[in-house]
């Protein structure tokens, strides 16, 4: 199956700390590091050390991270579409501590993605079979491109972080949503997640964290729990996961192994500094 992910691109500014300091404190960090990232890269670069057929589309601005970000879509191996916007290019600052983060995200040229970028997507791609996507771009774009995909008849994978509150008839028209914990409070205006679970049969599927996953098994909610790690850095858990879960959905595996194998490259991902730096581990795992 051929799989497209439209989505942000980010230059990722992470940095160490024992604790958060307090409003007006000032206190010293351990490291820092300078990172490729933003969600819909991240979710493309995993992706495709699963998968054959991958095609990545995002923007970048007119600033020196515009052209690193670009030339790391290139030295990943990926097959990307990538516009230029003036401006700044996407920017993330990643506080870590305590094995858990912090994250700021300035949308950049993330934002200015527009109709026409999407019309030109499908138009060099007319055999997608699956559409993934996440909510750093620009909002109207992203109820553009799923409308879009339905009305093509693609299946639609969304994860809709950072959260907002979204349109009903966004949440029809996707095949899975994919949120954590506190983005479907945000959705679906309650706290419980069996409830959203049940009520959605089967399309929504809730990252929690580390307690794993739930989803609907049946006509009841389950957990799938995470694998026991020593975590090096969350930041990339989500999107490993859904890209490991498309994979799955794309090599026609029932849901639940989906999941699984979600949960295996989100396991693998959190054992390194940064979502993308584990993609030549993902490629060994699973014998890319």
């Amino acid at each position: 199956m051929k799989i497209g992910i439209v989505g942000s691109i980010n230059v990722d500014v992470m940095y160490e700390v024992d604790r958060a300091p307090k409003q007006g404190e000032t206190i010293f960090g351990n490291k820092y590091n300078i990172k490729n990232g933003g969600k819909g890269a991240n979710q493309a670069v995993i992706l495709n050390s699963l998968e054959d057929d991958v095609v990545f589309f995002g923007a970048v601005g007119t600033d020196i991270f515009g052209l690193q970000a670009r030339n790391n879509l290139i030295t990943k191996g990926l097959k990307s579409q990538v516009e230029s916007k003036d401006g700044n290019t996407g920017l993330a600052i990643i506080q870590l501590s305590n094995g858990d983060n912090e994250i700021i995200v300035f949308k950049g040229a993330n934002d200015k993605i527009n109709e026409e970028d999407i019309d030109m997507f499908f138009k060099k791609n007319p055999d997608l079979d699956i559409i993934v996507s996440q909510l750093e771009i620009n909002l109207e774009s992203i109820k553009y491109l799923i409308d879009k995909a339905y009305n093509l008849g693609i299946k639609v994978i969304l994860n809709p972080a950072p959260a907002v509150s979204l349109n009903p008839d966004i949440v029809n028209k996707v095949t899975y949503l994919i949120p954590n914990e506190t983005e479907a409070e945000a959705i679906f205006k309650t706290n419980d997640l069996e409830q959203i679970v049940k009520e959605n049969k089967g399309k929504v599927i809730i990252t929690i964290g580390k307690q794993g996953v739930m989803y609907l098994d049946g006509i009841l909610p389950r957990i799938l729990p995470s694998e026991k790690i020593t975590v090096v850095d969350t930041t990339g858990a989500g999107d490993s996961f859904v890209a490991g879960f498309t994979s799955g959905i794309a090599q026609g595996l029932e849901v639940k192994e989906a999941i699984e194998k979600g949960i295996r490259v989100a396991s693998i991902t959190c054992q390194y500094l940064g979502a993308q730096t584990s993609y030549t581990k993902v490629k060994e795992v699973f014998n890319k």
